[in-house]
């Protein structure tokens, strides 16, 4: 008993199985076992031969459908044809043959709704499932009006008989049914949990050892660079200047690429700081704002650029001030890399419930092949391909949206928009 238990489990229920099929089993199984119940009953309440047969019949088809499904994995074909041979021709021809008009019959049409609508997808389910109350509405008023029950039914007795019996059996299946839907819905609820429980800890997992990585990288790159540095300004004081030069420029290239993968590995580290750091409050965005183009004004002097600033009063955002920070320092960075000589102006304002930042340039703009990646990580004309990357997981992060163009009259601006800071996440602190 327990080999035939673990065999049908194994073939039919098995956890790998769709939970679709699963249920399809379920319901084809009910139907065998209502089948053949039905077949037993019509026997020993001495019901007419052909009753039985069809119950028979009924049952021998939900077999041989649930048999050849699992052999085959034909399923889709295998619900089709359940709706077609038992729902749209079976139930009718027994509603009319036996006059199951005025007893359990109408109870299997609900069964029938309800097995349409669990196999079938999308607007294929509601529109057969509407098709098939339509249909077996026109049935039952048809035949009411139609047929006398007492050619089938010698007393109302039996009539009551058989309707209370087409109601339980009916209404037990279909409890079954939604039993074991549920049952199997916890099941894949739990394995989609045990999942992502093994997804958040491998990303955790990556996530702490790119911190760790980046973290450690930085104290080397930073030794190398000082050195560099160092040997550089020694090599300038000596007298060979020829070969002092050569080496002097060497030197000075080295240090640009240490400190290209110093800012990568700056990136890495907010790109993981940016996953593990969830605890955000207000921020007086306007202070942030001034303070970034305060930095950045004497480094841009003394690139020959101009920086002007038209930054509104009061601006408040929810979020991450370290994070906000990098994303105008990025902006500021690259604007500086285009522009020579010229005005670089960050503008802030609210507009509605959104606070819209603009960074413009006057510099050389963006080439028209670039422009639509450079928002993708790796993306760069010479620098780290991190900077505006971040910017926009930054800013998408925080439900905004950031963009860059070239102006018409020469220079290019890069835009970004958040959602003002109105009490409705619950902050309370400034940053």
């Amino acid at each position: 008993m327990n080999q035939l238990r673990l065999l049908i489990s194994s073939s039919f229920f098995d956890k790998c199985l769709d939970l679709r099929i699963r249920l399809f089993n379920i319901l084809a199984m009910a139907g065998v076992t209502v089948s053949l119940i039905s077949a037993i009953v019509a026997v020993v309440m001495g019901e007419k031969l052909q009753n039985t047969i069809v119950y028979l019949v009924f049952a021998l088809l939900a077999a041989v459908l649930l048999v050849y499904a699992s052999k085959s994995g034909k399923y889709q074909q295998c619900y089709l044809i359940t709706i077609l041979a038992i729902f749209f021709v079976g139930f009718p021809v027994f509603f009319f043959l036996n006059g199951e008009y005025y007893g359990a019959t109408p109870y299997f049409f609900i069964f029938a709704m309800v097995f349409t609508v669990f196999m079938l997808e999308g607007k294929k389910a509601v529109i057969i499932a509407l098709f098939e109350m339509l249909f077996y509405i026109g049935l039952c008023l048809y035949a009411y009006l139609t047929f006398d029950p007492g050619a089938y039914y010698s007393s109302r007795w039996l009539v009551m008989t058989d309707t209370v019996f087409g109601f339980v059996v009916v209404g037990l299946a279909l409890s079954i049914v939604m039993l074991m839907q549920f049952r199997l819905y916890n099941e894949q609820q739990k394995r989609l949990d045990e999942q992502n429980h093994i997804l958040e800890r491998t990303s955790r997992a990556k996530t702490e050892f790119l911190s760790n990585t980046s973290h450690e990288m930085r104290t080397p790159l930073t030794v190398i660079s000082v050195n560099i540095q160092t040997v550089a300004e020694m090599l300038q004081d000596t007298e060979e200047a020829v070969n002092d030069a050569q080496a002097t420029e060497l030197l000075l290239n080295a240090q640009e690429e240490i400190m290209r993968l110093t800012r990568m590995v700056g990136g890495m580290l907010t790109l993981s700081f940016l996953r593990e750091k969830t605890d955000r409050q207000a921020v007086d965005f306007s202070t942030l704002l001034r303070s970034s183009a305060d930095i950045f004004a004497l480094h841009l002097k003394k690139q020959g650029n101009l920086l002007k600033t038209d930054i509104a009063d009061g601006l408040e955002v929810f979020g991450n001030a370290d994070l906000l920070a990098q994303v105008v320092a990025n902006l500021l960075q690259n604007a500086a890399a285009y522009t020579k000589q010229g005005e670089i102006t960050l503008q802030a304002e609210k507009t509605g419930h959104e606070i819209l930042v603009r960074v413009e340039d006057t510099g050389s703009g963006i080439s028209a092949e670039l422009l639509p990646h450079v928002f993708e990580r790796g993306v760069s004309t010479g620098g780290t391909g991190f900077g505006l990357y971040l910017c926009k997981t930054v800013v998408e992060s925080y439900g905004g949206r950031i963009w860059i163009e070239n102006l018409p009259g020469g220079g290019t601006l890069a835009a970004f928009v958040l959602q003002t800071y109105e009490g409705q996440f619950g902050g309370e602190e400034h940053a």
